[in-house]
């Protein structure tokens, strides 16, 4: 489903759920697995840690301790219940609630899968909330905790959102190349499948533009740093993903051009195969009308025609034939048949 057709979330059995990640990261950089109850009180005795917790599929009762500890907004809380909400961003007080949208291949079939990211971000922990499992989370973790230096909320934030938006190229250039192929063959020979695709990767194309727009909206508030929960020296590297943002809302606008000028040429080649089937079988009648009419004229059995001899019969046929070569004469002279008239 697509984002904004908001409805309650079904959430996945137990024992289909991946176990939560939480850890909680020293000053020094060293990690250790935490229980999120009582998160709270271990940061207010050391604000300089950094907490991270990974929830897929939350239930009602973790929801409940994610809002005790962090003090989290019940809206905030209530739009994890609910799926497909927009991509947005909330402020409420020193916290921010962010909405975002992965668009990957699946692990199973390589089929592109769109899949909801919630953040709720503070000065000193990150809570990522999904239903589905995101395996890009998994391995951007895995990177953070390799990479040296401090370990905070905007270093891990900064990988997160980066490797979304990487990913969004590799489906924006799979667009491409789809779009290449079906212009490519819809100019060779009609086809109704040609149609359906076409149309389809303009309805890709509506679906990227309604998430990475408000998407490059909320990195943008993330940028004016109010309140000033990221690091001030990190701040150009979340510009280097709203220009991304950018970068691709502007190629979805010149494709989703492009689309319609192919939709408008693959219709207008339509229409003149049409005009020139019907231009086709104009000429058909046109030769053989008057055919019809002294046949018909003389199959009538009237008394005057009913003894005609050879004479009446081979008249009616150099009438005929006479008739025929003047309709072919005035077509190709009318540029019909072929022959250029001169104007």
């Amino acid at each position: 489903m697509d984002p904004g057709e908001v409805g309650l979330a079904d959430r996945q059995k137990p024992a289909e759920r991946n176990p939560p990640r939480s850890v909680l990261f020293t000053p020094e950089g060293r990690k250790a697995g935490v229980p999120m109850e009582g998160i709270a009180a271990v940061l207010g005795v050391s604000p300089d840690s950094f907490y991270f917790a990974d929830l897929h599929a939350p239930g009602d009762r973790e929801l409940e301790v994610l809002q005790k500890e962090f003090r989290s907004h019940p809206l905030a809380i209530e739009d994890v219940r609910t799926r497909h909400q927009r991509p947005k961003i909330d402020v409420y007080g020193d916290q921010y609630f962010l909405v975002f949208y992965r668009i990957g291949r699946s692990g199973e079939n390589g089929d592109w899968v769109l899949q909801e990211i919630d953040f709720f971000i503070g000065p000193n922990f990150l809570v990522v909330t999904h239903d589905s499992a995101v395996h890009l989370l998994d391995a951007t973790y895995e990177r953070f905790c390799r990479e040296l230096g401090k370990k905070d909320v905007s270093g891990l934030l900064y990988d997160i959102l980066d490797s979304i938006v990487d990913e969004y190229f590799e489906f924006f250039d799979d667009l491409g190349d789809r779009f290449e192929q079906v212009e490519d063959e819809i100019f060779e020979h009609y086809e109704q499948v040609n149609l359906r695709r076409l149309l389809g990767l303009k309805k890709d194309l509506a679906l990227l533009r309604r998430i990475v727009a408000p998407e490059r909206d909320a990195v943008n508030v993330l940028l004016r740093r109010d309140p000033p929960i990221l690091d001030a020296a990190r701040i150009f590297y979340y510009q280097d993903i709203y220009d991304h943002l950018i970068r691709i809302a502007d190629s979805i606008d010149t494709y989703r051009e492009l689309a319609t000028g192919t939709l408008d040429a693959f219709l207008s080649i339509q229409n003149n195969k049409l005009s020139e089937i019907v231009r086709k079988l104009t000429i058909v009648s046109t030769v053989f009308l008057p055919l019809m009419f002294v046949t018909s004229f003389f199959g009538m059995n009237f008394a005057r025609l009913t003894d005609a001899g050879d004479t009446l019969f081979v008249t009616g046929m150099l009438v005929m034939a006479v008739l025929e070569t003047g309709i072919l004469v005035f077509l190709w002279w009318w540029r019909i048949l072929g022959r250029r008239r001169a104007d």
